[in-house]
């Protein structure tokens, strides 16, 4: 009996030490140089989906993720 809980008391230290070690290593991981250089993010006026301002449609004062969505947007404001 007392030979299981020397082995698990091992096993415990063991584990929080391994997980304090791995948790300081990720906190010092720097943020991706690609993310910093994406720029502006935009929301699609018809789905809600961002992305990147350079890769947007505009379409008057709107904008859009895609052509389809800048034309379905448009289709659907002239029905109105």
């Amino acid at each position: 009996m007392r030979l299981l809980l020397l082995i698990a008391a091992i096993v415990g230290v063991f584990l929080i030490v391994r997980t304090l070690l791995l948790s300081n290593s990720r906190k010092k991981a720097p943020m991706p140089e690609r993310l910093k250089e994406q720029g502006t993010v935009v929301r699609c006026a018809h789905c809600g989906m961002h992305v990147p301002q350079f890769d947007a449609y505009r379409s008057g004062d709107r904008m859009y993720c895609s052509r389809d969505h800048a034309l379905e947007d448009a289709r659907e404001s002239q029905d109105d």
